[in-house]
């Protein structure tokens, strides 16, 4: 009883100091996380029924496997393009959890792209694929709620309380959507779609399956967990070699370890966002041994590499250009260089 009555005297003090109109939006924002959380795994549900846009590429393909058994995305042919010299190398970028579309990548992101073009000459980068939408969708041009998701970006970009509200909802929403891809059950439907998004890109860039040529997927934060899990999928479609990058990524034990010749996981223990799945992902902690995670990690294909004493995003990020390490580099300029020495490398290994 005397509990009960510390907890109406708590609630009653919590009124008295913050009002009932913060507890009502406090209540009202959980009981919205908890119907996204229930609606999330619908949107890739309805693609792979046809209920959607964009459900060309499953609906000959993988219909009879279910589960993880789906089968290699369909081959769209691209029209006719007119290319510079052949690629020696291909490398797609998906963005972290506050991305909106396929044009809204941050200015610190342009940065590492461009200065990985000026690095690795010969190689062509695609970063236009949406890393948590089925169809490769952004929020922003969804057909039902792109209106909302613009209102949304547009409060994001303003100031105070407004702002953050805009940042939750749409890094929320997100989130969401990297749960569905690490999801056992709804996951192999969305990496399936995401592999499929990937493939007609790379088509469209030029790539020839089965030519050899090597591929690169880089996920920053939430698309971490994203470019891991679909290359379960994708790697059968390239019919060449597959290195998985993630860039403080959130990556669950996906099938997708398996599928490619290496995963490399470039972390800083100065930052807690990709450290959160090394206790939220039983099959990443040690006790479980035989894991694809663990397992991976044994035999050196998957590798942890500390970029610095770097933060996830923003001022002191693994992509600010203004932040100095104790050796006179920018955290852009090392983060690049350590991505470019593995790229580098990948390609000649020649592996397929």
């Amino acid at each position: 009883m005397s509990l009960f009555l510390y907890l109406v005297e708590g609630l009653l003090a919590f009124f008295t100091t913050f009002g009932v109109e913060l507890l009502f939006l406090a209540a009202l924002l959980i009981f919205s996380v908890l119907i996204a959380g229930v609606l999330a795994p619908l949107g890739a549900l309805t693609w792979w029924a046809g209920w959607s846009g964009g459900a060309a590429g499953a609906t000959t393909a993988g219909r009879e496997g279910g589960g993880e058994e789906l089968a290699p995305p369909v081959i769209i042919p691209p029209g006719p393009t007119e290319l510079a010299a052949p690629a020696e190398h291909f490398l797609v970028y998906l963005s972290g959890i506050g991305d909106v579309s396929a044009t809204s990548l941050q200015a610190y992101e342009l940065g590492y792209l461009d200065a990985l073009a000026a690095a690795l000459p010969r190689m062509r980068i695609i970063d236009d694929i949406v890393a948590f939408s089925v169809t490769n969708v952004g929020l922003t041009e969804e057909e039902r709620l792109g209106r909302f998701w613009r209102w949304m970006t547009q409060v994001k970009s303003g100031s105070g309380k407004g702002a953050a509200l805009g940042k939750f909802a749409i890094q929320g929403r997100n989130m969401l959507q990297v749960a569905v891809s690490a999801d056992r059950r709804y996951g192999p439907v969305f990496n399936y779609g995401t592999a499929n998004s990937i493939f007609q890109n790379l088509l469209e860039a030029g790539y020839e399956p089965g030519s050899g040529v090597p591929v690169t997927l880089i996920g920053y934060s939430g698309g971490g967990q994203v470019v891991l899990a679909s290359a379960q999928y994708l790697k059968p479609a390239l019919g060449g070699p597959l290195q998985v990058i993630s860039l403080g990524g959130v990556m669950a034990d996906s099938a997708g370890i398996e599928a490619a010749v290496e995963v490399i996981h470039l972390d800083s223990k100065l930052e807690p966002v990709q450290a959160v799945a090394d206790y939220i992902f039983p099959r990443r902690w040690p006790l479980a041994r035989s894991s694809r995670w663990n397992r991976a990690l044994a035999s050196g294909k998957l590798r942890r590499i500390e970029v610095g004493p770097m933060l996830h995003n923003g001022p002191g990020g693994y992509l600010d250009p203004d932040k100095l390490l104790t050796d006179g580099r920018s955290h852009l300029a090392a983060t690049v260089a350590v991505t470019t020495g593995l790229v580098s490398a990948f390609r000649a290994k020649g592996v397929r």
